[in-house]
């Protein structure tokens, strides 16, 4: 099994060189793909000095040499890409020892299977970020991991309605290169949650199954820079509307499925809906949020008509299993 490791580097000087070394230490890796952001510290110098030192890392920087982001840096690197399996690791984070051994076994065991995600461990770079992490509310969080196993055939679904069930991180993820094909690249419109976007992409259209969720496979590092710790606010809003709406007109687009494309057209009226009520949304009485969701998916419905032979195959399902638990509950 041979990956290329894809690392966009943004304002990284202090942590780059421990990010790569980490990935070239594990034996599947067979290059590293550094795309360099046109960072405004010395990220490129730190860059250049690990391509001259290291046959398997291999440089680049967007044509124009200006900033682009996380997602026109993540495509560059795809599209790069030497090898038929992909692996992605942030500039200030770093791979543990064994990183892919499990998921090379599960991968190399099984061709139907698209990719493979584990745990990842929080690294605290210093005290004050990790009062910061506190403080936005995630000192609990000792793993970033789906905490139960699910079945890929329902990972869409459950990641998309249990929140509580945790979800996966850039770092512990490996997939085929071939995903690609069906999900698209990085939306490089998303500012934020880009990522997470990707993964139910990822869980819409391929079959990915968990590897250790217990024991982390990498390390992302908290500091004062991050995302996270820096724009938690717009991190916030880009969890809502954005997301929703980008992955429902990129199912729609792509005729998903009908339960999955009315699963997401219903988030994404939720969404709407939300946005237009601001603060009051969790104020107001059940049914008044109904009638307010229900307008805002009668004017979704006239701008994207098809979605109504979705919500009938919803309906159906949900008619279905409405009739199975009568049954059993009859039967008892």
């Amino acid at each position: 099994m041979q990956i290329s490791v894809i690392i966009p580097v943004y304002n990284a000087e202090k942590y780059v060189r421990q990010a790569v070394e980490s990935a070239l230490s594990q034996p599947e890796v067979a290059e590293v793909i550094l795309i360099e952001d046109a960072s405004s510290d010395k990220s490129f110098n730190v860059c250049q000095e690990l391509a001259n030192e290291y046959p398997r890392v291999k440089l680049f920087r967007h044509k124009d040499q200006k900033n682009h982001g996380a997602s026109a840096s993540r495509n560059l690197g795809i599209q790069k890409a030497n090898f038929d399996y992909i692996a992605f690791l942030d500039a200030d984070d770093f791979y543990l020892p064994r990183r892919f051994k499990l998921a090379s076994k599960k991968l190399n065991k099984c061709s139907e299977i698209d990719g493979v995600y584990e745990a990842v461990g929080i690294y605290f770079q210093d005290k004050e970020s990790q009062e910061k992490w506190a403080f936005i509310g995630r000192s609990s969080r000792k793993l970033t991991t789906v905490n139960i196993i699910i079945e890929p055939d329902f990972l869409f679904e459950t990641l998309l309605k249990k929140q509580e069930v945790g979800w996966f991180h850039a770092d512990g993820l490996v997939v085929r290169k071939t995903i690609f094909e069906r999900t698209g690249y990085f939306d490089e419109n998303l500012e934020f949650s880009e990522d997470i976007v990707m993964w139910l992409k990822m869980a819409a259209v391929g079959k990915l199954i968990p590897g250790s969720l217990d024991i982390p496979v990498a390390m992302r590092r908290v500091h004062s820079h991050n995302h996270v710790t820096r724009f938690h606010k717009k991190l916030l809003y880009y969890s809502n509307l954005p997301r929703w709406e980008t992955l429902f007109i990129w199912g729609y687009k792509n005729r998903l499925e009908p339960i999955k494309l009315a699963l997401l057209f219903s988030q994404y009226a939720d969404s709407i809906t939300n946005q237009t009520l601001e603060t009051k949304a969790n104020l107001l009485p059940r049914n008044l949020y109904k009638l307010y969701k229900a307008i805002t998916m009668i004017t979704l419905i006239i701008k994207y008509p098809r979605i109504i032979q979705s919500l009938r195959h919803l309906w159906g399902f949900k008619k279905i299993i409405f009739m199975n638990k009568s049954m059993n509950l009859l039967r008892s």
